[in-house]
């Protein structure tokens, strides 16, 4: 497997001398729970990409939370299981954790602190809170991995050792273990097991988080052929790739971005590009935008759906005519993202973060898909974030359908500019 910015990785202990991920052949803790002859477990995580329909039936609702739930129902005596989410208030998702530590499973939990409510509270006293244990709930008092210095511990990953028959499962998603995931927002997660490199690469992610406290380096990348994963926090340092990093990863990969292509890929010689994204404002969003913007004008095809997107992030991609709808619906009072107090905004929206891009990209011929937990504003810079990027174009076919089927529904999206009262979301 080919790395990238090896040495973040080398730094974490992951690498040998020779830059490839240690111990590729081994299953990390596959001696844990490993089944008898006599009793061999069948059960397999669905894989790739799932999304949740919050104006849909109750399996479309929880399409996201079935494949978390699914997953701690399988996990067996002396496995682990360790999420990172912004927050979790979901009743029925707690009884399922107490149940797995119950039967002998690890549980471990790293969550932010802004919206801690009864049910974290109730999994913290299960579990305890001593980051060295077996079992725990940690509450990062900013990002965990940034120390008290500011923004957020705002992952959404779940890992599970094993989970019936698979080793090194981890689910990735947009969607927290709440409430509002299911019930009023788009959201997506992509599943893999089996790469216990990736699975790693998580795990020494992990092993930061739970102790709270600023780490270095700032941005690790793990790197295959066909699959990167960034994880990053605060200003990143500039990384060893093909190109001048601007210190904004998101910016670069924009730039990175060229709209003639060959045939089979984009539309009529030209790249297509394809963004969903919840929060776009504010300077940082600017600057994304203009580099956009600027893809439209060398002659790529962009679309954009966004939720909390600044009218001058709007007024920018307009200028270069790119069209841009709204998903964003049932205006009014709420709590605030930092849980402190009720603000004015939108209770029925999309989540996702996500762009696709058919055609050219970094030089070369591409199908390729971004998603994660990483919104194109300012906090995300000093947060606990994770972003996939995903070479395969089955995949990029089912993102670029969800995108298309939320762009034709007028009960998903609506012209920018105006706020909707009426909650499509159940």
């Amino acid at each position: 497997m080919k790395i990238v910015a090896a040495a973040s990785l080398l730094v974490l202990g992951l690498l040998t001398g020779s830059g490839q991920v240690a111990g590729a052949s081994a299953a990390p803790e596959a001696s844990v729970a490993s089944a008898t002859a006599a009793s061999v477990p069948t059960w397999l995580p669905p894989v790739g990409p799932v999304f949740n329909t919050p104006n849909g039936t109750y399996e479309g609702r929880t399409a996201i939370l079935k494949r978390v739930h699914d997953g701690i129902r399988n996990t067996p005596p002396g496995a682990t299981i360790r999420f990172a989410s912004y927050n979790i208030d979901r009743s029925d998702t707690a009884t399922l954790l107490k149940a797995a530590k119950d039967r002998g499973v690890n549980v471990q939990i790293v969550v932010n602190a802004n919206l801690i409510g009864p049910v974290e509270k109730g999994l913290q006293a299960k579990f305890g809170k001593n980051p060295r244990a077996k079992s725990f709930l940690i509450i990062c008092r900013k990002a965990c991995r940034n120390g008290s210095r500011g923004g957020n511990m705002h992952m959404k990953t779940y890992t599970f050792s094993r989970a019936g028959a698979a080793t090194s499962v981890v689910i990735n998603s947009s969607a927290n273990l709440s409430g509002g995931a299911v019930r009023g927002q788009w959201n997506d997660a992509y599943t893999v097991y089996g790469n216990h490199d990736l699975y790693r690469s998580f795990l020494a992610i992990f092993n930061q988080l739970k102790f709270d406290r600023a780490v270095s380096p700032r941005r690790v990348t793990y790197r295959t052929e066909t699959l990167g994963v960034f994880y990053q926090r605060l200003s990143a340092p500039r990384e060893s790739v093909r190109f001048t990093s601007s210190g904004d990863a998101v910016l670069d990969r924009v730039r990175q971005i060229h709209c003639r292509t060959k045939p089979g890929y984009g539309a009529s010689g030209k790249t297509v590009v394809r963004i969903a994204m919840y929060a776009w404002y504010g300077t940082r969003g600017n600057r994304i935008a203009k580099a956009v913007a600027a893809r439209k004008r060398e002659g790529c095809t962009v679309a954009v759906i966004g939720s909390v997107i600044s009218k001058e992030v709007v007024r920018i991609l307009k200028g270069s005519r790119i069209s841009v709808k709204a998903a964003d619906w049932d205006f009014g009072m709420k709590l605030s993202t930092g849980g402190e107090k009720q603000v004015y905004g939108t209770r029925c929206y999309s989540h996702l973060k996500v762009m696709t891009i058919d055609g050219t990209f970094r030089g070369r011929a591409d199908k390729v898909v971004f998603t994660g937990s990483e919104n194109w504003s300012a906090p995300a810079l000093g947060s606990d974030e994770v972003t996939y990027e995903i070479h395969d174009p089955a995949v990029l076919r089912t993102y670029n359908l969800r995108w298309r089927a939320m762009w034709d529904n007028r009960n998903v999206t609506h012209r920018t500019g105006i706020e909707p009262k009426r909650r499509p979301c159940a």
